[in-house]
């Protein structure tokens, strides 16, 4: 249903896993959900194996915009092997779909450079990302260095996520509504937003002023990330220190998106 509220109309769900379709229209009801509730996204579901590339081949992988690749419940109890297979899933897609890009380089190429390489095919499969995205759900956050490493997937620790979230309210319950908000389907969220809205070209300004400048705007701005850097600062230090902002930078904003 959160998925129901983000997208637009006529948006496609493939759901793809080894549980038949009758027992999963029978899972999806007991859970509560009413597909006659449906609007903007249609279910379409598909049986096989995830770790199969046989299986997986069956699927337009290419046309996805997107791809959830979540932990397998029945083997939870071993995060190794759940992660294992995760993984696993995880390079079989990347593999398939860096093979069906329809805009891959063709040009011809020396024997030498043709040949497999591991930095190529780690290459190949990046630049897919860059068509798709794919979010990883892992349970072991030692699998957490794996993926990121190739920079193929970005991924959700949903086990570090649970577990901070509970420490959070243990420590201040009044935090629990923060965390409703901001994870609720409607209301702020955090977002990405372009530096151009909150400064001139090479203004400089210090991170407090862009704060009060994201409060006339109705934000809260949180953090930064400098053009051609990949990661973004949260909460930086020192936030009194002045330097000059490009456009091409952006910011971390909670506020109502636009």
């Amino acid at each position: 249903m959160v998925l129901e509220a983000f997208l637009p109309p006529g948006s496609e769900l493939w759901m793809f896993n080894e549980v038949p379709v009758i027992e999963r229209d029978r899972k999806l009801t007991d859970g509560g959900l009413d597909v006659s509730r449906l609007e903007n996204i249609k279910l379409v579901h598909k049986e096989g194996n995830a770790v199969i590339k046989r299986h997986l081949e069956s699927l337009p992988l290419e046309t996805f915009d997107s791809i959830l690749i979540l932990a397998d419940e029945s083997l939870e109890d071993s995060v190794v092997h759940s992660d294992s297979r995760s993984l696993a899933t995880l390079l079989l897609n990347r593999d398939i779909q860096s093979k069906r890009l329809p805009d891959k380089d063709t040009k011809p190429t020396s024997l030498r450079l043709s040949a497999f390489s591991h930095s190529s095919w780690i290459r190949e499969m990046q630049q897919a990302s860059d068509k798709s995205i794919i979010i990883s759900e892992i349970l072991d956050s030692r699998t957490r260095n794996l993926v990121s490493v190739s920079r193929i997937s970005d991924y959700v620790l949903s086990n570090e996520l649970v577990s901070m979230a509970l420490a959070m309210v243990a420590e201040d319950k009044q935090i629990n509504r923060v965390l409703e908000e901001l994870f609720a389907e409607e209301g702020n969220e955090m977002c990405i937003k372009p530096a151009e809205l909150y400064l001139y070209d090479q203004e400089e300004l210090c991170f407090y002023e862009i704060m009060l400048r994201g409060r006339q705007r109705q934000e809260i701005v949180i953090g930064y990330r400098r053009a051609n850097t990949e990661r973004a600062i949260i909460n930086p230090s020192p936030k009194s220190e002045r330097r000059k902002w490009s456009h091409d930078d952006v910011f971390v904003v909670i506020s109502i998106s636009q």
